[in-house]
């Protein structure tokens, strides 16, 4: 188990969830919602903050967790 990157992974789940839960509620959120919607219009500007800010970090979060699990290091993940 590689703790470096089991921490870097959890973080990442924590963070893509923290922003799913209050997305609509904290003012800094609110404000980069509100400006991709009122840029690209309601559907295009939602479906891309939910892709960079909730999807994109859970995702990537629980395969950087996986590989911290089974003993892969942040550098094996990123060179190859």
């Amino acid at each position: 188990m590689d703790f470096y990157t089991l921490a870097l992974g959890l973080f990442m789940l924590c963070h893509g969830s923290y922003i799913a839960l209050t997305r609509a509620k904290a003012k800094h959120q609110k404000a980069r919602l509100d400006f991709m919607k009122k840029a690209l219009g309601r559907p295009i500007g939602f479906t891309i903050y939910s892709l960079i800010y909730v999807i994109l970090p859970i995702g990537f979060g629980a395969y950087i967790s996986y590989s911290g699990f089974n003993n892969v290091s942040l550098s094996t993940i990123f060179t190859g």
